[in-house]
Protein backbone atom coordinates (compact mmCIF):
# COMPACT_ATOMS: atom_id res chain seq x y z
CA UNK A 1 0.00 0.00 0.00
CA UNK A 2 2.73 2.32 1.00
CA UNK A 3 4.68 1.39 -2.43
CA UNK A 4 1.43 2.27 -4.17
CA UNK A 5 1.14 5.58 -2.52
CA UNK A 6 4.43 6.51 -2.96
CA UNK A 7 4.60 5.04 -6.99
CA UNK A 8 1.37 8.24 -6.90
CA UNK A 9 3.29 10.81 -5.46
CA UNK A 10 5.94 10.38 -7.80
CA UNK A 11 3.82 10.38 -10.99
CA UNK A 12 2.00 13.95 -9.47
CA UNK A 13 5.17 14.85 -8.80
CA UNK A 14 6.91 14.54 -12.10
CA UNK A 15 3.16 15.95 -13.80
CA UNK A 16 3.92 19.06 -12.12
CA UNK A 17 7.46 19.32 -12.75
CA UNK A 18 6.88 18.59 -16.05
CA UNK A 19 4.01 21.43 -16.68
CA UNK A 20 6.13 23.76 -14.48
CA UNK A 21 8.98 23.40 -16.50
CA UNK A 22 7.18 23.91 -20.16
CA UNK A 23 5.78 27.15 -18.61
CA UNK A 24 9.22 28.04 -17.30
CA UNK A 25 10.86 27.45 -20.91
CA UNK A 26 7.79 28.41 -23.15
CA UNK A 27 9.06 31.41 -25.07
CA UNK A 28 6.89 34.49 -25.35
CA UNK A 29 5.16 35.24 -28.08
CA UNK A 30 5.13 38.56 -29.68
CA UNK A 31 4.28 40.60 -32.30
CA UNK A 32 6.40 43.62 -33.91
CA UNK A 33 4.62 46.00 -35.92
CA UNK A 34 5.07 50.09 -37.36
CA UNK A 35 2.73 52.35 -37.14
CA UNK A 36 2.28 55.91 -38.81
CA UNK A 37 1.13 59.04 -38.66
CA UNK A 38 1.17 61.64 -41.08
CA UNK A 39 -0.04 65.36 -41.16
CA UNK A 40 -0.17 68.46 -43.82
CA UNK A 41 0.87 71.72 -41.81
CA UNK A 42 1.35 75.32 -42.55
CA UNK A 43 4.79 76.89 -42.57
CA UNK A 44 5.53 79.33 -40.09
CA UNK A 45 8.69 80.70 -41.09
CA UNK A 46 9.81 82.28 -44.34
CA UNK A 47 13.59 82.99 -44.61
CA UNK A 48 14.78 84.64 -47.75
CA UNK A 49 18.46 85.73 -48.73
CA UNK A 50 17.64 88.66 -50.86
CA UNK A 51 20.50 90.46 -52.61
CA UNK A 52 21.61 92.74 -55.05
CA UNK A 53 24.74 93.57 -56.60
CA UNK A 54 26.13 97.09 -58.13
CA UNK A 55 29.44 98.36 -59.67
CA UNK A 56 31.49 101.46 -59.65
CA UNK A 57 35.03 103.01 -59.56
CA UNK A 58 34.52 105.63 -57.03
CA UNK A 59 34.13 104.49 -53.55
CA UNK A 60 31.88 107.15 -52.03
CA UNK A 61 29.66 106.85 -55.18
CA UNK A 62 29.82 103.27 -54.24
CA UNK A 63 28.39 104.17 -51.12
CA UNK A 64 25.73 106.15 -52.15
CA UNK A 65 24.26 104.12 -54.34
CA UNK A 66 24.03 101.24 -52.19
CA UNK A 67 22.13 103.34 -49.76
CA UNK A 68 19.84 104.61 -52.15
CA UNK A 69 19.11 101.08 -53.35
CA UNK A 70 18.85 99.59 -49.96
CA UNK A 71 16.10 101.91 -49.39
CA UNK A 72 14.26 101.54 -52.10
CA UNK A 73 14.19 97.92 -51.89
CA UNK A 74 13.38 98.26 -47.77
CA UNK A 75 10.51 100.55 -49.37
CA UNK A 76 9.60 97.42 -51.49
CA UNK A 77 8.97 95.13 -48.87
CA UNK A 78 6.88 97.46 -46.46
CA UNK A 79 4.50 97.65 -49.89
CA UNK A 80 3.98 94.18 -48.92
CA UNK A 81 3.28 94.53 -45.29
CA UNK A 82 6.90 93.75 -44.24
CA UNK A 83 8.16 95.36 -41.36
CA UNK A 84 11.58 96.22 -40.54
CA UNK A 85 11.12 93.73 -37.82
CA UNK A 86 10.78 91.13 -40.59
CA UNK A 87 14.43 92.04 -42.24
CA UNK A 88 18.03 92.61 -41.58
CA UNK A 89 19.90 94.99 -43.86
CA UNK A 90 23.34 93.16 -43.21
CA UNK A 91 26.74 94.71 -44.19
CA UNK A 92 27.52 95.12 -47.55
CA UNK A 93 30.10 93.08 -49.03
CA UNK A 94 32.63 94.90 -51.18
CA UNK A 95 35.28 93.58 -53.58
CA UNK A 96 38.66 95.47 -54.91
CA UNK A 97 39.39 94.25 -58.17
CA UNK A 98 42.04 96.20 -58.78
CA UNK A 99 43.63 93.93 -56.00
CA UNK A 100 43.03 91.01 -57.87
CA UNK A 101 46.64 89.87 -58.93
CA UNK A 102 44.98 87.16 -61.63
CA UNK A 103 42.45 89.80 -63.18
CA UNK A 104 42.94 91.15 -66.54
CA UNK A 105 42.75 94.47 -65.31
CA UNK A 106 42.34 96.12 -68.90
CA UNK A 107 38.77 93.92 -69.19
CA UNK A 108 37.37 95.46 -65.62
CA UNK A 109 34.97 97.53 -66.19
CA UNK A 110 34.55 98.24 -62.16
CA UNK A 111 37.38 98.69 -59.57
CA UNK A 112 34.44 98.42 -56.57
CA UNK A 113 31.76 95.32 -56.82
CA UNK A 114 29.49 95.00 -53.99
CA UNK A 115 26.50 92.80 -53.08
CA UNK A 116 23.69 93.82 -50.85
CA UNK A 117 21.90 91.28 -49.00
CA UNK A 118 18.72 92.05 -46.88
CA UNK A 119 17.69 88.50 -44.80
CA UNK A 120 14.33 88.29 -44.57
CA UNK A 121 12.90 86.27 -41.56
CA UNK A 122 9.47 86.03 -41.13
CA UNK A 123 5.87 84.62 -40.22
CA UNK A 124 4.16 86.72 -42.52
CA UNK A 125 4.16 83.82 -45.37
CA UNK A 126 2.16 85.45 -47.69
CA UNK A 127 3.75 88.58 -48.11
CA UNK A 128 7.12 86.79 -48.19
CA UNK A 129 5.98 84.60 -51.10
CA UNK A 130 4.11 88.03 -52.74
CA UNK A 131 7.48 90.10 -52.44
CA UNK A 132 9.43 87.17 -54.14
CA UNK A 133 7.34 86.53 -56.94
CA UNK A 134 7.11 89.90 -58.29
CA UNK A 135 10.65 90.99 -57.30
CA UNK A 136 10.79 91.67 -61.11
CA UNK A 137 9.34 94.99 -60.41
CA UNK A 138 12.93 95.78 -58.98
CA UNK A 139 14.06 96.43 -61.96
CA UNK A 140 12.98 99.56 -63.03
CA UNK A 141 14.32 101.06 -59.79
CA UNK A 142 17.87 99.87 -61.18
CA UNK A 143 17.99 97.01 -59.07
CA UNK A 144 18.73 93.12 -60.17
CA UNK A 145 17.51 90.45 -57.75
CA UNK A 146 20.57 88.10 -57.53
CA UNK A 147 19.47 84.29 -58.63
CA UNK A 148 21.98 82.26 -57.44
CA UNK A 149 22.43 79.68 -55.01
CA UNK A 150 20.27 80.14 -51.53
CA UNK A 151 17.99 82.84 -53.65
CA UNK A 152 15.37 81.12 -53.32
CA UNK A 153 12.06 81.33 -49.83
CA UNK A 154 13.13 78.34 -47.59
CA UNK A 155 9.61 77.84 -46.09
CA UNK A 156 10.19 76.54 -42.69
CA UNK A 157 7.67 74.97 -39.97
CA UNK A 158 8.99 75.38 -36.43
CA UNK A 159 6.56 74.54 -34.22
CA UNK A 160 7.04 70.34 -34.64
CA UNK A 161 6.97 70.18 -30.30
CA UNK A 162 3.18 70.83 -30.24
CA UNK A 163 2.41 68.30 -32.61
CA UNK A 164 4.14 65.94 -31.75
CA UNK A 165 2.03 63.91 -28.52
CA UNK A 166 -0.75 63.84 -30.79
CA UNK A 167 1.02 62.29 -33.83
CA UNK A 168 3.28 59.78 -31.42
CA UNK A 169 -0.14 58.80 -29.97
CA UNK A 170 -2.15 58.53 -33.56
CA UNK A 171 1.02 56.25 -35.12
CA UNK A 172 0.94 53.76 -31.76
CA UNK A 173 -2.71 53.44 -32.14
CA UNK A 174 -2.08 52.23 -35.71
CA UNK A 175 0.34 49.80 -35.07
CA UNK A 176 -2.06 48.50 -32.29
CA UNK A 177 -5.21 47.90 -34.86
CA UNK A 178 -2.16 46.28 -36.70
CA UNK A 179 -1.39 44.24 -33.91
CA UNK A 180 -4.81 43.27 -33.49
CA UNK A 181 -5.27 41.98 -36.89
CA UNK A 182 -2.25 39.85 -36.85
CA UNK A 183 -3.75 38.18 -33.51
CA UNK A 184 -7.23 37.31 -35.02
CA UNK A 185 -5.39 35.39 -37.83
CA UNK A 186 -3.46 33.53 -35.33
CA UNK A 187 -6.45 32.99 -32.87
CA UNK A 188 -4.54 35.30 -30.30
CA UNK A 189 -5.12 38.27 -27.90
CA UNK A 190 -2.83 41.06 -28.23
CA UNK A 191 -1.30 41.90 -24.42
CA UNK A 192 0.86 44.97 -23.01
CA UNK A 193 3.48 46.41 -25.15
CA UNK A 194 6.92 44.94 -24.70
CA UNK A 195 9.24 47.33 -26.28
CA UNK A 196 8.36 50.55 -28.72
CA UNK A 197 10.91 52.45 -30.25
CA UNK A 198 10.16 55.73 -31.72
CA UNK A 199 11.39 56.57 -35.24
CA UNK A 200 12.67 60.42 -36.57
CA UNK A 201 10.06 63.12 -37.36
CA UNK A 202 10.37 64.39 -40.95
CA UNK A 203 9.04 67.07 -42.35
CA UNK A 204 9.35 67.61 -46.70
CA UNK A 205 7.55 69.91 -48.87
CA UNK A 206 4.08 68.73 -49.51
CA UNK A 207 4.48 68.82 -53.27
CA UNK A 208 6.91 70.45 -55.69
CA UNK A 209 6.14 74.46 -56.05
CA UNK A 210 3.81 74.47 -52.82
CA UNK A 211 6.94 74.80 -50.62
CA UNK A 212 4.77 76.54 -48.05
CA UNK A 213 2.61 73.41 -47.11
CA UNK A 214 4.93 70.80 -45.23
CA UNK A 215 4.21 66.93 -44.70
CA UNK A 216 4.91 65.99 -40.81
CA UNK A 217 5.54 62.17 -40.68
CA UNK A 218 6.56 59.81 -37.89
CA UNK A 219 6.34 55.85 -37.77
CA UNK A 220 6.89 53.96 -34.58
CA UNK A 221 7.71 50.17 -34.14
CA UNK A 222 5.77 48.33 -30.84
CA UNK A 223 6.33 45.04 -30.22
CA UNK A 224 3.58 43.79 -28.30
CA UNK A 225 3.03 40.63 -25.96
CA UNK A 226 0.33 37.46 -27.90
CA UNK A 227 -2.18 36.03 -25.31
Amino acid sequence: MKSLKLAVAMVVSSLILTFGLMNIITPERSVSVRGLSEKEVDADLAVWNLSFSIGDNSLSSLQQSLISKTEILKKYLSDYGLEETDFTVQPAAITDNSLNAYMDQSKVRYTYIARQTVLVRSSKIKAVKDAYANSLKLVSSGIAINQDYGSNVNYEFTKLNDIKPLMIAEATENARTAAEQFARDSNSKVGKIKKATQGLFSIEDAAPGLEEKKNVRVVTTVEYLLK
